[in-house]
């Protein structure tokens, strides 16, 4: 593939783009940090302006397959597959989810457009943040290896990884199973049901569902909602072929939700549902912590949490469409170590 060929590829908030010439700034402040080159084989430290432009003229005359990581603001950083995928981001871009967005979104190309069946990576010992990013993507241990660390002049320990297309394709599902229940993503004519659900005393619970929308706003915001592989979506509860409810992830502050239609309060629906979606959504992306809360007058949903292992972190304000003025909240968290699994 030439460079010119290369495609732009979009994410829900980064776009990976060919490289440039006039990128070479940029590149110089975020991999010449040495927070940054010390986790990478081929980069020196110091990296200078020269070194990047004689990496910006290899790769554009060469055609290799590498893109920059560009967020609203700008250049974050680059990622690339030649002999195995490899990325890194400059330091103001760390623990915002950027590497698992951008890496899933070649990854994903890689596997549409190539008939090959292994994609390798791996990362050096010690590199938390790069392991967690491809145990998340899929990628396996295989083995490890010393690998050459040009900007410590020195060998290093690395993991060695491999991602399978049967792995890569089971994981673009994600449809769970409990004794009760199935957890499956929105499909055609869920709206009506999901719809249906939206009570006014469920409505309350939500922040982002107003009593009165009309079956247009239901697909609406479904359609907003649906499963891409990123953080940012629901998925449906059924119980018997019948859509009873939701759970997701998603916001600022990445956060659990879940909503039940009245007729399905008290059955232990959300614990059974909660219990088979989190454990899958700590597997699935590099986070260690998820947030919750929860309105004062609905402390039901307070003991699912604590039930679950959410611990409380505080109190304070939140929004719903469905009620008339802010009301109090309790705020929740949960990390790997707490959460609980009940069956």
């Amino acid at each position: 593939m030439s460079h010119a060929a290369l495609p732009v590829i979009r994410t829900p908030r980064l776009t990976l783009r060919p490289l440039e010439m006039t990128d070479a700034d940029a590149l110089v402040e975020g991999v010449g940090n040495y927070d940054v080159s010390r986790w990478l084989s081929v980069v020196p430290y110091p990296y200078s302006r020269e070194d990047a432009v004689w990496f910006l003229e290899k790769t554009i005359s060469e055609g290799t397959l590498v893109w920059g990581i560009c967020d609203s603001i700008g250049l974050q950083g680059v990622i690339g597959l030649e002999d195995e995928i490899g990325y890194w981001l400059a330091r103001p871009a760390w623990r915002k989810g950027y590497g698992f967005e951008a890496a899933k979104a070649v990854v994903d190309h890689w596997f549409s457009v190539s008939d090959r069946t292994v994609l390798t990576s791996g990362y050096f010992k010690g590199n938390e943040r790069s392991a967690g990013v491809l145990s998340a993507l899929g990628f396996e241990i295989v083995g490890e290896s010393l690998r050459d660390a040009r900007s410590l002049n020195q060998e290093v320990l690395s993991a060695e990884m491999r991602l399978t297309r049967d792995r890569w394709q089971s994981r673009k599902d994600l449809t769970l199973f409990t004794p009760r229940l199935v957890l499956r993503p929105w499909k055609e004519g869920d709206a009506e049901g999901f719809w249906s659900l939206t009570t006014p005393s469920v409505n309350r619970g939500t922040a982002s569902i107003p009593n009165g929308w009309s079956l247009n706003d239901a697909k609406d915001y479904l359609n907003q909602r649906s499963w891409q592989g990123y953080p940012g979506f629901m998925i449906g509860i059924e119980c018997q072929s019948r859509l009873i409810g939701a759970v997701g992830i998603g916001g600022a502050l990445l956060s659990a939700m879940y909503m039940l239609g009245e007729e399905y309060w008290g059955q232990g629906f959300a614990t059974e549902a909660m219990s088979a979606f989190l454990p899958e959504i700590f597997d699935r992306f590099p986070i260690n912590r998820l947030a919750a809360d929860h309105f004062d007058d609905n402390p039901a949903s307070g003991r699912v949490l604590q039930k679950l292992g959410f611990q409380q972190t505080g109190h304070g304000i939140g929004k719903s469409k469905a009620r008339l003025e802010p009301s109090p909240v309790i705020t929740y968290a949960i990390t790997r170590d707490t959460l609980r699994i009940w069956s």
